[in-house]
């Protein structure tokens, strides 16, 4: 009987540990998303929001996978991994291989522009006033410095592709913004263009934001949109419609809006908040 009994506990216990319901999330090293180091350590805005999520499904497992950005839709798209990933663009080619969430994972300000203040000032560009990158690059003659192998959108990489005699600075580096940035502050470059988050995260951990400014781009859609993207079998699909549930719930909390606003400078908040509003 005793065995009989002993029989069935470790029936049911190694029932229990295969049934357990484990979620795998791609992480990478790119701040203010991922903040793997550092005074602001484990406070970036993407896996912040994993966080969220964890906390409402309390039953299901949550590991952490570090990878290098460049492979993350390579994991995602290999149906024998059961991997998710936060704030993914949508497109066509990649729905043909990922499953992604109807409800958007996170909101953000469109690429901007980040400039000196004294620059800002001598232009009598007023703050969070938004701006004409062709006007800044071709009537203005600005020097810009971007990030190689960078898409910031169809508009912007088609301007930049195709206006004449522009001065551009190209960085190939895997920390070619950060380099930028220094450049910036320098005035070796006078803009650079990027996400306002990661420029205003960049020059706070250099102790020099009080000397740069961001500005939003004309070109830009009022909104970038980010989501959960997870692999394209079974176990992705039963993932995605249980995350995308979750999504609805921590999106009407105070403590989501607030990572969204986390690394956007005091100048932007006011913007973002307002657009999101303008969006529902």
């Amino acid at each position: 009987m005793l065995r009989i009994f002993l029989t069935f506990l470790l029936f049911f216990c190694l029932t229990s540990i295969g049934n357990a319901r484990t979620i795998n999330w791609l992480a990478h090293d790119f701040a203010p998303y991922y903040i793997l180091n550092g005074q602001y350590q484990h406070q970036g805005r993407d896996e912040s929001i994993i966080y969220l999520l964890e906390k409402q499904l309390p039953n299901i497992t949550f590991n952490r996978m570090l990878i290098p950005s460049g492979k993350v839709i390579q994991e995602l798209s290999n149906t024998s991994n059961n991997v998710c990933a936060l704030s993914l663009y949508k497109n066509d080619y990649r729905k043909e291989h990922i499953y992604f969430t109807d409800e958007s994972s996170t909101t953000g300000l469109s690429p901007s522009i980040a400039m000196h203040k004294r620059l800002a000032k001598a232009l009598n560009i007023a703050e969070s006033k938004e701006v004409s990158l062709l006007d800044l690059i071709q009537d203005k003659k600005l020097t810009l410095g971007i990030s190689m192998s960078r898409s910031y959108g169809q508009e912007i990489d088609t301007l930049i592709n195709s206006t004449p005699n522009i001065d551009l600075v190209i960085r190939p580096t895997r920390d070619s913004l950060a380099s930028l940035t220094y450049m910036l502050n320098l005035k070796r470059i006078d803009i650079l263009l990027g996400y306002p988050s990661e420029h205003y995260y960049l020059a706070k951990s250099m102790h020099f934001e009080e000397n740069l400014t961001q500005h939003p781009l004309t070109e830009s859609p009022a909104l970038s949109y980010g989501f959960i993207g997870c692999t394209k079998n079974e176990q992705g699909a039963e993932n995605i419609a249980t995350l995308n549930k979750q999504l609805k719930v921590i999106k009407k909390t105070q403590a989501y809006n607030d990572l969204l606003m986390r690394w956007l400078p005091e100048h932007l908040r006011p913007l973002l908040q307002s657009r999101i509003n303008s969006a529902k």
